[in-house]
């Protein structure tokens, strides 16, 4: 078995720590972010990794800089075979990727398309009909390593962020294991990316959850699977703010403007949007209030409902 140090923050990381602990071996050292607040009530808590290390018993270092001479020291101290990265969320400078033989990071989709920060919400909204995970040697430039081994994952109509990000963490932590496997064999083959296919994804902001109704009903439901359950798409019923969590586009078309609404009161709402398309509202979440189906939606505001266009912001 190899010796190697982990780096990674969130539940994709953790995820895949958990894969390697059960089906190769544990690491000398886990290195992650410090607590910070999260959630609602704004309360400390420790990073996913963290909390799953803690709970193997595992040595843990928190850092907003795994660069520090102190940081690199204790890795260095571990004598590492190898540094594996999954979702880590700091860059790493030329003196820690040169510690060990080999630096792995785990990235979410099928390299050189969308390097960088948000390949799992980008390949949904985007309408990729198939996504996967690459293995990749780690150099100074963003995800532009040469690739051990990538593996594919076909995206489904009904998959969201959420549950796409979690079938890429299980293949993540399998990939993973087969590349260190091949390292183990003594002869990795280790390919360059074509730089002429390279595309980025971008960091996901809170600005791009808002609806735009002049796109077509398609795009639209791309938008509420790539943004769910982080930012969340949203539009603007009155003042308030309703949050868009599953949609489906519909067969009939429009017969109003970009934002009108059709709806029977009882079950069904729709939106008219682009194109002549039309998106059925299916699960919903008013400012303020819990998650709740069309039906329910409609029967809680009856009489009290703002039945006119919803327009951009």
């Amino acid at each position: 078995m190899l010796r190697y140090v982990f780096l990674g923050t969130p539940d994709f990381a953790s995820a895949i720590l958990e894969n390697l602990c059960n089906r190769y071996c544990v690491p000398e050292l886990v290195v992650t972010q410090p607590a910070r607040e999260r959630g609602r009530g704004r309360n400390v808590e420790p990073t996913d990794v963290a909390r799953a290390a803690l709970a193997k018993g595992l040595p843990v270092i928190e850092t907003d800089n795994a660069n520090t001479p102190e940081v690199v020291a204790k890795i260095r101290a571990t004598n590492p075979d190898l540094i594996l990265v999954a979702a880590f969320g700091q860059l790493l400078k030329e003196e820690l990727l040169a510690l060990p033989k080999y630096c792995l990071n785990v990235h979410a989709s099928l390299l050189p398309r969308y390097r960088g920060a948000a390949p799992i919400q980008r390949a949904i909204w985007n309408e990729d009909k198939v996504t996967g995970i690459s293995i990749q040697k780690m150099v100074k430039k963003l995800d532009a390593g040469d690739i051990l081994v990538a593996r594919e994952l076909p995206i489904e109509s009904t998959d969201t962020s959420e549950s796409l990000f979690k079938k890429l963490a299980e293949l993540g932590g399998e990939t993973l294991i087969e590349g260190i496997k091949l390292i183990e064999s003594g002869n990795p083959q280790f390919r360059p990316q074509d730089e002429s296919l390279v595309t980025y994804a971008k960091k996901i902001t809170k600005e791009e959850a808002v609806i735009d109704w002049h796109q077509t009903a398609t795009l639209i439901h791309h938008q509420v699977r790539a943004l769910y359950p982080w930012p969340v798409a949203y539009t603007e019923v009155g003042r308030e703010r309703l949050k868009l969590l599953e949609v489906r586009t519909a067969l009939r078309t429009a017969p109003g403007k970009p934002g009108d609404i059709q709806t029977d009161h009882r079950s069904f709402l729709s939106i008219s949007c682009g194109d002549q398309t039309t998106l059925d509202l299916l699960r919903i979440q008013p400012e303020n209030r819990k998650p709740m189906t069309i039906s329910e939606y409609l029967s809680a505001f009856r009489g009290h409902y703002p039945y006119h266009r919803m327009e951009r912001l």
